[in-house]
């Protein structure tokens, strides 16, 4: 039994005899017995207050505690969060910065590309332009040829009228006109 069931016993002996007491009308002795039980209600509250007191301090120690462990709990997890803000933020400046040189090679690449494609298309205008020249010389050159042609055609066959009829109207003068055209022909065709 502990301390406090002792004194409520006792205490609720004391005020038996008390209420017996003031049955039998005894006065005298009523206000011993009440001071007595006053003072063991006062022993009493002071033990319960004294008890209470170190309950309560007890479980407001545990909830400090507690706390004290939430807090630590919760830096804890604000530093964890910190640190994965900071890579998080590296992560994503790395990033840009990969980004950043993926568009700068992009724009190199197409620079080059326009550059070559510029090249590549005056290569070939130069190409088209000669063989366009060429064609034209070749064309020039068939046009002459074929002009010089029609040219010595015109002239053998005015010749072969000019001869015919200078043959035809005085024979001896003819027969001279050819022997000279067939010795000029040695030198023209070697």
């Amino acid at each position: 039994m502990s301390v406090l069931d002792t004194i409520a016993s006792h205490l609720f002996i004391g005020a038996a005899y008390a209420a017996e007491g003031a049955e039998g009308g005894d006065h005298g002795g009523s206000e011993t017995v009440e001071l007595i039980l006053a003072a063991a209600l006062l022993v009493l509250l002071i033990l319960l207050a004294v008890k209470a007191r170190a309950s309560i301090l007890g479980v407001l120690d545990k909830r400090t505690e507690k706390i004290r462990e939430d807090l630590a709990e919760a830096e804890r997890l604000r530093s964890e969060a910190e640190g994965h803000l900071a890579q998080a933020q590296a992560r994503q400046r790395e990033a840009a910065a990969e980004a950043a040189a993926i568009i700068e090679r992009a724009k190199h690449d197409a620079q080059r590309h326009r550059e070559k494609a510029a090249v590549d298309i005056e290569e070939a205008m130069k190409r088209r332009e000669a063989m366009a020249l060429e064609r034209i010389a070749q064309a020039e050159a068939q046009a002459l040829a074929e002009v010089r042609s029609t040219a010595v055609n015109v002239a053998v066959s005015a010749a072969r009228d000019l001869v015919g009829r200078q043959i035809s109207s005085d024979p001896a003068k003819g027969s001279a006109l050819l022997d000279e055209a067939i010795a000029d022909l040695g030198g023209k065709l070697h």
